[in-house]
């Protein structure tokens, strides 16, 4: 009997021992996975640094040589979502929740140039890359633009078809003209600020996975149109001078809503994303008053005006381009005024969304001629009269 109850009891013994054992080598390994659990997210190692998420941006150009942002504005707002890949749930990290269809705030970036060092985006309250999710983004330019990005559906994604934006409310251009002065090229930048009509711009959405921690490269593109006339003076004038003292465009609409989904640009159809309104009393007009003259020597036209314009389509008669120019030769010179119905130069019959549009004049006078000739004289008989 106590041999037996002496087997038990070292079988019980060792039990304990292999117990202790297997607590002590669990509880060792458990330790080690837990120095590996301060991540900056589960897909990264310890050693990984979080980055955060930063954009660069560039422009779909209208004349322009430079195609990046800053080149036209300062600023942009953008709006970005993220989906996980691991439970699918959405968050926005760029602007306002979509609790419900409408209007939201997006978060403003703000180009910073330091001298002698490449520029970048900034925003307020870094937000960092997560590998395990999948993040679209979508932005408009400048920051003081009258636009919004609007929600289609409540909890919807960047990008979503549903989406789009939209001005919150009419936008009237005042008619800013960048060449107050004439020159032989456009004028560098312009069109952004306080007090001058804003080049309004909307970027396509941007997909971006978490895991590609790149710059998101932004590409916008310019929602209303632009109007440039020049002038220049041909060769047989080269030894006149020629000032052109004025130039002026009426009739045009200047005021307009915009959403996005009504604008269709395909080979088979262009419908404008903008409804232009006529504006009772109107003064509006494109103008140059300052006086130019003209040189044939160099080969360059001069840029009287450069504007931007609200898409539309323009009538018969509606809209009317006035000049005013000088020819002096010698010691004698002589006044000018011509006029322009636009309706009738075709290609400017119809104003697109992102079309910039050029009309050259080239001043070719015929100069006044005289052809002179000498006809016979026809005899007549002599009248006789009698003085009393």
């Amino acid at each position: 009997m106590k041999t037996k109850m002496k087997q038990i009891k070292e079988k019980t013994t060792k039990g304990n021992f292999l117990l202790s054992v297997l607590i002590a080598v669990v509880a060792i390994v458990f330790a080690a996975c837990s120095s590996d659990v301060v991540l900056n997210d589960i897909a990264e190692s310890q050693t990984d640094t979080p980055k955060a998420i930063g954009f660069t941006s560039f422009s779909e150009k209208i004349t322009r040589a430079d195609t990046d942002l800053e080149y036209y504005h300062n600023t942009f707002v953008v709006y970005g979502t993220k989906q996980s890949t691991v439970d699918n749930t959405i968050q926005y990290v760029f602007g306002g929740k979509a609790t419900a269809a409408g209007n939201q705030e997006g978060v403003t970036c703000t180009y910073n140039a330091t001298a002698g060092v490449t520029g970048n985006w900034e925003y307020v309250n870094p937000r960092y890359w997560d590998k395990q999710a999948e993040y679209d983004f979508i932005a408009y330019a400048p920051a003081n633009a009258p636009l919004r990005y609007y929600y289609g559906a409540a909890d919807a994604q960047v990008g979503d078809a549903n989406n789009e934006f939209v001005t919150n409310a009419d936008y009237t251009l005042a008619g800013t003209n960048l060449q107050a002065t004439a020159t032989t090229a456009e004028k560098v930048k312009g069109f952004t600020g306080a007090g001058v009509d804003l080049d309004l711009m909307i970027s396509n959405p941007k997909p971006q996975s978490g895991s590609n921690n790149a710059d998101v490269a932004l590409v916008f593109k310019h929602i209303l149109s632009k109007l440039n006339v020049t002038f220049a003076k041909a060769d047989v004038l080269d030894d006149a001078t020629v000032t052109v003292t004025s130039v002026e465009i009426t009739g045009l609409k200047e005021k307009g809503s915009y959403k996005q989904s009504d604008y269709v640009n395909d080979e088979f159809t262009k419908t404008s994303g903008w409804a232009a309104k006529e504006v009772t009393g109107s003064t509006y007009k494109l103008a140059y008053s300052n006086g130019q003259e003209l040189n044939a020597s160099d080969g360059l036209p001069y840029l009287f005006i450069e504007s931007l314009v609200m898409p539309q389509t323009i009538d018969d008669d509606q809209v009317t381009l006035k000049a005013k120019y000088t020819i002096q030769t010698g010691g004698y010179s002589e006044n000018y005024t011509y006029q322009l119905d636009l309706h009738d130069v075709e290609a400017l019959r119809k104003y697109f969304d992102g079309y910039n549009y050029t009309l050259k004049f080239t001043i070719q006078p015929n100069v006044i001629k005289f052809d002179a000739n000498v006809t016979v004289w026809d005899s007549q008989p002599a009248s006789n009269q009698t003085i009393n």
